[in-house]
């Protein structure tokens, strides 16, 4: 994997719940792939609001080719604003 550039990212982080059979896929989808691999709690922010610095990279998969992912390098969950409004 060669480094694209320095990123950052928000959004909710989801599984991949496509069903299909390929097995070339890092599991996780915030708008572009993710590789969430050196993030020890990727499990705990699945549904939740994310930010994710990281990297940019393209991933020459043998079946699929050459795909967009985003590399994270740490996550931390972050509140929706509309949780903090109901809260108050």
């Amino acid at each position: 994997m060669k480094g694209m550039n320095m990123a950052y990212l928000e959004g909710r982080l989801r599984r991949d719940e496509s069903g299909s059979a390929e097995s070339e896929h890092t599991g996780y989808v915030l708008e572009v792939e993710v590789d969430m691999s050196d993030v020890l709690e990727a499990e705990d922010l699945i549904g939740e609001q994310v930010a994710l610095p990281g990297e940019v990279t393209l991933i020459d998969f043998p079946d699929r080719g050459k795909i967009l992912v985003f590399k994270a390098n740490s996550a931390a969950a972050i509140e929706d604003e509309e949780e903090d409004e109901e809260s108050e």
